[in-house]
Parts: structure tokens; sequence; C-alpha cells
């Protein structure tokens, strides 16, 4: 049982009990972790309501992760209330693009569009571990979000795949700065699941069918596999662990042809059975 009782751990990116972060919090609860919690303004009514179900959740402070002034708030708040206070662990769950970089070719996406996205959803990593840095223990661990379209083409990803693929190489470089001092990063890329965020990628439905039907597991991924990952991520279980990116997907990110290309399925089931 990895036990986290007596530790802090900061969490970003909580929009709804749908995010892959609330899955994460609620993991992360049950193994006795204290949360303090980033959040949107936007969000802020609904993040007062999933915190009465979560007693672990000690501090809840609004963030702007696009500007140093935004996240220099969050940390003046953190140690305002939580002064003898470090944390142990980072959850970096955060991307946004404007919804017309999924509705027009990549080819025809604004300068702002652009960089907007790749601030929120890559750059952010950078700037959250460097003004976390003061308020973490030595050889924390910090993990973020990130999906198989950093490398392959996914249909109607588009920009954030630019960017989740700046987001992976936030990691490694990460995790060799911060290395030296015990410090670890490490990502996790996750299969595709219905999320506040998911319902603006054109497609999503379509995307969740076609990887059922041929991931390995012949399955999609759940919110708690995840956060089972990230767990294992942030506790001592993977003290040797860093830089490195950890496909939970049901197996998907393995496959080359799909098997759907088959007019008969391949089944254990109906394969010959040999002495």
């Amino acid at each position: 049982m990895i036990d986290f009782k007596d530790q802090t751990i900061l969490v970003f990116g909580v929009a709804s009990e749908d995010s892959i972060a609330w899955g994460i919090c609620q993991t992360l609860a049950k193994a006795g972790a204290k949360l303090i919690l980033g959040y949107q303004p936007r969000y802020r009514s609904r993040l007062l309501q999933l915190q009465k179900s979560l007693p672990a959740i000690e501090g809840l402070y609004p963030i702007d992760v696009a500007t140093e002034e935004g996240v220099q708030n969050f940390f003046r708040e953190f140690s305002l209330h939580h002064s003898h206070c470090k944390a142990h662990a980072l959850v970096h769950s955060i991307a946004f693009s404007p919804r017309e970089t999924f509705d027009r070719s990549s080819l025809f996406a604004t300068q702002e569009a652009i960089d907007l996205t790749l601030t929120i959803s890559a750059h952010s990593l950078q700037r959250l571990l460097r003004l976390a840095l003061p308020h973490l223990v030595p050889g924390s661990s910090t993990v973020t979000l990130t999906y198989l379209a950093a490398q392959r083409w996914v249909p109607a990803y588009r920009v954030m795949a630019i960017a989740k693929a700046a987001l992976e190489c936030w990691v490694r470089e990460l995790a060799c700065e911060l290395g030296a001092d015990g410090h670890r990063v490490n990502a996790i890329s996750s299969g595709p699941m219905k999320t506040l965020a998911s319902t603006g990628i054109p497609g999503i439905e379509k995307i969740l069918a076609h990887v059922e039907r041929n991931a390995p597991l012949r399955r999609n991924i759940t919110q708690e596999e995840v956060a089972g990952a990230a767990l294992w991520l942030l506790s001592d279980l993977a003290s040797g662990v860093t830089g490195q990116i950890i496909y939970v997907d049901a197996g998907y990110s393995i496959i080359a042809v799909p098997g759907a290309i088959r007019e008969e399925p391949c089944h254990l089931s109906r394969l010959p059975l040999w002495e």
C-alpha cells in the first residue's frame, strides 16, 4: 500500500469531476495525501463543491499559468496559508487551445492561437516547476499528462499535438536539469477518455470507438487507471524513474496496423489448440 500520510501534493488542472486531475486527487486522498489545488477562476464554483466531497483538499487557490504573475500569485497564497509546509509532489494536468485550432487546418492557425496553446499546454510546466522549487522538498516528483498525438498524427488534434510534443520534450529537459538535486519529472500518456477538455475535439466519439475496437485490451481506459499510474510515479516506488513517458492506453500505442482491417478479428478462443 502506497502511503502519502503527512505529505502535501500540489495539483493543477481540476475543472470538473470528469477531469483526470480529479481522479488523481481522489486516489492520492485515499493514500493519505494532503492536497493543494490551483484552479482557473471560471471553475471556482464547481471546485468549491468538489472540495466539500474531499476533505483532503486543504487549500484551493486561483492560478493563471499563462503569466508569470499568475503563478507567483498562487505560490504567494500557498506560502501565506501554509508557511511551514513544503510539497512532496506536483501534478500538472493543464491543457488549452482555442476552438479555432481544432476546427481548421493547422496550416492556417493564427500565431496568437499557436502561442497561447503552447504557453498553457506545454511551457507552463517549466514555469510551474521553476516557481515551485522553493516550495518543494528535496527528491520531489512531478507528473504531467500527455497524449499519443505528441508522437503520431491524430485527426483533428492539430496544434494541441504540437503542444504535447513540446510538453514531452520539457519532461526530458527538466528531468535532466533537476535530476542532480533528486527531483523527478515524468509524464503519463493517457488514452482518450470523456472529459470536459476532450468534448472540444471533433470526432472524439469515433476516436473512442476506434481505440476500443483496436487496443490490445479491447477497451478504453478509466480515470482510475491513469490515477493509479500517477500514484506510483509520485511515490518512492518509482524513485529510479525520471524523464519517462508512461503509456496508460490499454496498449493502443503499440499498434501499427489495426486488427480491425481483417474481416475476422482473431480471438484466442478461435485459435487451434495444440497438445
